[in-house]
């Protein structure tokens, strides 16, 4: 999908982006835009070293945002209906009340699933940024013919 934004910082090889919600955010949402938002602004690799106020067309490849959410969101929840099920595994001789070990196993394993996101947040950040791209600068006749 391209969206076109205009340039609104630029921080070393960084630009930043600003985004008005289109008709296609309403479908797609993940770009991280959430209902009553209007505008968004997202970084990318200032490949065509694009200046303060630019308009310039972004790529936008969804496979790297659904696969950091899936990442984000199935992990998270694959630990706590693990924790349940060790929680329930156990002997009642072992622990007598089989629930609520279950409860307590499935949020200790939740929450540690958290720890460790956030400590692979880095790896994360480095892997999935190139969620946008920049195709190409649009010319000031374009940006007039937009309006």
């Amino acid at each position: 999908m391209k969206e076109t934004g205009k340039v609104v910082e630029i921080k070393g090889d960084t630009a930043y982006l600003l985004f008005n919600r289109t008709s296609m955010c309403a479908k797609c949402g993940a770009c991280g835009m959430v209902a009553g938002q209007n505008e968004i602004t997202v970084p990318t690799e200032n490949t065509l070293h694009a200046k303060l106020g630019d308009r310039v067309e972004l790529e936008f490849t969804s496979k790297n945002a659904l696969t950091s959410s899936m990442i984000a969101y199935l992990f998270p929840l694959a630990m706590l209906i693990l924790g349940v099920w060790i929680g329930y595994s156990v002997p009642q001789t072992v622990f007598e009340v089989q629930d609520v070990l279950a409860a307590i196993l499935g949020i200790v394993f939740a929450a540690v699933s958290f720890v460790v996101l956030r400590l692979l947040n880095p790896v994360f950040k480095k892997k999935f940024s190139n969620v946008y791209t920049m195709v190409r600068v649009q010319e000031e006749q374009e940006e007039l013919e937009q309006k």
